[in-house]
């Protein structure tokens, strides 16, 4: 029974490895749509990490409140909104060159695979550089503002919570459909 299902399933597994690229098709209409909304929330994170590195640049040279938030913390965190901001510009670039309509399906593949774990990588490196800042910054908080501890916790917990369950499954939703098939 068990050599049966074996040869079936072999069998099954032959025939999909048969297939060629001339037997997949790429709904390009569905690919183009999510293209063109992911590379509006490119913009979008492109745009808020650049405007929020400048509000921390001006103060840091405002040197505004500068017991309870270090210069030092709003200096580094202006470098890492920056590089966030060019990561973002990077990855829009490299999206924006993928012609869907005129790429063979494995290269469509191969391209998409590779802007995934570009944004799967560097979710993964700023998500650290912000756990770093806000250890170093609660620190301060702590001691010389427990009030905004307080509220920092709060809202670092809602935007944790709604980046999980609103903003993860569009970004998921999207990538998946720019690979869309026929």
């Amino acid at each position: 029974m068990q050599l049966d299902e074996l040869k079936k399933s072999m069998s099954t597994l032959d025939q999909l490895l048969a297939k060629t690229n001339t037997d997949i098709k790429i709904n390009v209409s569905t690919s183009e749509t999510a293209k063109s909304k992911i590379l509006k929330k490119f913009r979008q994170g492109f745009t808020s990490c650049l405007i929020i590195a400048f509000v921390f640049i001006a103060m840091a040279i405002g040197n505004q409140s500068s017991l309870s938030f270090p210069n030092y913390l709003k200096i580094g965190m202006a470098v890492c909104l920056l590089a966030a901001a060019v990561w973002y510009l990077f990855m829009f670039r490299y999206l924006k060159k993928i012609d869907i309509a005129a790429l063979p399906p494995a290269q469509l593949f191969s391209k998409t695979t590779i802007l995934k774990l570009m944004v799967i990588s560097s979710e993964a490196f700023f998500g650290i550089c912000l756990a770093i800042f806000f250890t170093l910054l609660f620190q301060a908080a702590w001691v010389y503002n427990p009030i905004g501890f307080w509220a920092m916790v709060a809202t670092i917990t809602f935007a944790i919570i709604y980046g999980i369950v609103h903003i993860w499954p569009q970004y998921i939703k999207l990538f998946r459909d720019l690979n869309s098939i026929k």
